[in-house]
């Protein structure tokens, strides 16, 4: 606290702090909300809401009660340097839901209409006519069936495609058929024509899109990687893409990140690079869930989403 006020810590590259400012007020009433060029008084801090941490870390942040990411996942955080533990929650919000699934749904009929390749063509100013495939004769795989795998899944699904999902649990979530386990990954991989990757980043999960899994494809599959950089083997890929394995592919998210200027995804003609656009939330909406937060750290009760830091969500 400060001068008898909530006092929150807020750090994103990518967002602007007023408008987070604005919406909270409006839903916490008057506190005392700081940035990095503006935090004096760090001890004070009671709440950090972070999309990356700050370089100078948190260990200042002595009174600090919560971490609450402004991003579906923790991986971005640098935790190393909290001052103790303190509980951490991800943020779920129908907004960034709502542009997840956009997205995806954006990628699969881009790839499904034969966009990518009208792309090529238009450039070669070559008029080559080329038959669409019905949206039930597609076959689209989904990794991690969360709260937006499920919601990606299911909105593909009323669009009439052919939906298959993995998890790490079991999970009944119809009409999409689930598999579970490493024999469940193969058994969808081999069925796919467009695989979408929306898992959280793991030790289990690291590097899950390789050369095994691309060799389990029984055809050209068109790659969506919506989760983290870290999922996918960047080499394995370029094989994969130069071998036929996978036709194309969509990364929204690199391991490093903004990507490399000397990587070979860059200029690669099969290669689609987002910058890490596919989920947004909007400050007034995912403030809703924020809030709740906020009031459940500030009366000493289980955060919403809160994160297992044995599992990383």
């Amino acid at each position: 606290m400060l001068n008898g006020k909530l006092h929150l810590f807020f750090h994103s590259e990518l967002d602007n702090p007023a408008r987070w400012q604005a919406a909270l007020t409006e839903q916490l009433g008057e506190l005392q909300f700081s940035t990095v060029d503006h935090c004096t008084r760090p001890d004070t801090v009671d709440i950090a809401l972070l999309w990356t941490a700050p370089a100078n870390g948190l260990a200042d942040f002595s009174a600090l009660k919560a971490v609450l990411s402004l991003g579906a996942g923790i991986n971005q955080l640098d935790l190393s340097s909290l001052p103790h533990p303190v509980p951490i929650a991800r943020l779920v919000d129908h907004s960034l839901t709502q542009t997840m699934v956009e997205y995806a749904r954006a990628a699969v009929f881009r790839y499904h209409r034969a966009l990518h390749r009208f792309e090529q063509h238009s450039r070669q100013r070559l008029w080559q006519f080329e038959a669409p495939l019905l949206a039930q004769q597609r076959c689209i795989g989904v990794l991690g069936l969360g709260e937006l795998g499920s919601a990606i899944a299911q909105a593909l699904a009323k669009d009439g495609f052919n939906l298959q999902g993995f998890s790490r649990n079991p999970k009944i979530l119809p009409p999409i058929t689930c598999h579970s386990g490493e024999q469940g990954l193969y058994r969808l991989a081999g069925e796919v024509d467009m695989l979408i990757n929306v898992l959280p980043l793991t030790a289990e999960t690291e590097g899950i899109l390789n050369r095994s899994l691309f060799n389990a494809f029984n055809k050209a599959v068109f790659l969506i990687n919506m989760g983290r950089g870290a999922h996918l083997i960047e080499e394995d890929l370029l094989d994969a893409l130069d071998s036929g394995q996978i036709e194309a592919a969509t990364l929204d998210v690199t391991p490093i990140e903004p990507l490399p200027d000397e990587s070979l995804l860059w200029n690669h003609p099969k290669v689609l690079i987002t910058p890490h656009v596919a989920g947004l939330s909007s400050p007034q909406q995912a403030a809703v869930n924020l809030a709740e937060n906020i009031r459940r750290t500030m009366a000493g009760k289980p955060l919403l989403n809160q994160v297992d830091l044995t599992r990383s969500y």
